[in-house]
């Protein structure tokens, strides 16, 4: 233990992304280790803004470790594999002539754009034909690629008994039973939490937990949305209902249905993360993002005036409002329906985040039990 502690504390910090908060899932199996606890982390915490220190983590407790680095990168609609490459992107990795085949009113970025001109510049990212774009892993890969592409795109994991960075999560991460149990036909609560935003949408899918745990097999469980139950819950208790966005036209498994990502992207200017050509109305003005044009679309909760960077930083492009940006402050809460004619029986529950921002998939997977 103290031989990879060591070795740890070596690596840099950098930003992660988004993973499944409940059930608590195989991806989170680290968050009990020395230098996980607490919301700190060796790499970059999942839920804090500070991972030498951690945070109060609230209801995001069993998202803590590093839940957030299990992804896909270098991930582009229409192609037959990821690149494991670079993460902001124009252009398809593979050269692919599909088209993008989300409604525009589903967009969470550049919502401004013509579709397909030239400053459509997210048209081959994962979002725009959800569930189209392929994984390296449908429960991730640690650190999103190989140890040779460490780096660019966030792509960093922090070596652990459990995992290490470039590891597949249906080969490594042993199941984690969590305790939850559904019924067949009953409507039940999932959660995820975001640490970094790239827009976009998700998915909640069911496998056997005896079958191998491939796309294949958990684009043959899509769960359907209850559509008036998604809310916002914050570490404080707080709950508000908002209207969710949910997308079943142009979607794979062809009708299943996807949810729009509730909380607004927050840029740091207005070029750097793909805005059209002439875009004005963000700019970093004393190491913060300023300007209305920096937030993507009105955030859910209507107090939400503004942001703030990730304490401990006083500067940074790494911030969020009450109900915006990279936020840490609570949840996203959906329900989704169990089958009623799904046989009874262990099964893996896998959350997939596509990103509208970026060439990159997220992915999550959580054991639970289905009764009749």
């Amino acid at each position: 233990m103290a031989i990879w502690l060591l070795l740890l504390a070596t690596l840099e910090a950098v930003n992660g992304h988004a993973a499944l908060i409940y059930p608590p899932s195989r991806n989170a199996n680290d968050r009990f280790l020395p230098g996980f606890t607490g919301g700190q982390s060796l790499s970059t915490s999942c839920n804090c803004g500070d991972s030498t220190n951690g945070c109060p983590q609230g209801i995001r407790a069993s998202g803590g470790g590093q839940p957030c680095l299990w992804f896909s990168q270098g991930c582009s609609i229409g192609c037959d594999t990821c690149t494991g490459i670079g993460s902001h992107t124009n252009v398809s990795l593979c050269n692919s002539s599909m088209l993008p085949t989300l409604p525009t009113w589903a967009w969470t970025m550049n919502l401004g754009a013509q579709p397909g001109s030239h400053q459509d510049t997210y048209r081959f990212n994962p979002w725009r034909a959800p569930g189209s774009a392929p994984v390296t892993d449908a429960c991730g890969t640690a650190g999103g690629t190989s140890p040779s592409q460490r780096g660019p795109g966030d792509a960093i994991y922090a070596d652990t008994p459990f995992a290490t960075m470039g590891d597949r999560g249906s080969k490594v991460l042993a199941p984690a039973p969590s305790g939850v149990i559904w019924s067949a036909g009953q409507k039940v609560e999932v959660w995820w939490g975001i640490r970094f935003n790239h827009g976009g949408g998700y998915q909640y899918r069911l496998c056997p937990a005896h079958a191998p745990l491939t796309e294949e097999c958990f684009q043959k469980l899509p769960l359907e949305f209850v559509r008036d139950q998604q809310q916002l819950q914050w570490n404080n208790g707080t709950t508000l209902s908002i209207n969710g966005t949910f997308v079943d036209t142009g979607t794979l498994p062809t009708g299943s249905t996807w949810a729009r990502n509730p909380i607004p992207r927050i840029d740091f200017d207005s070029t750097s993360s793909g805005q059209p050509s002439g875009w004005t109305g963000c700019k970093m003005e004393g190491g913060v993002p300023v300007g209305p044009g920096c937030r993507q679309f009105d955030p859910p909760c209507s107090w939400d005036r503004g942001w703030y960077p990730q304490p401990p930083a006083s500067t940074s492009v790494d911030v969020e409002g009450d109900c915006s940006g990279d936020w840490t402050g609570g949840v996203i809460r959906d329900q989704v329906v169990i089958p009623s004619e799904i046989a009874p029986g262990d099964y893996v529950l896998g959350w997939r985040w596509d990103c509208e921002e970026s060439s990159q998939v997220w992915n999550s997977c959580a054991d639970i039990t289905i009764i009749d």
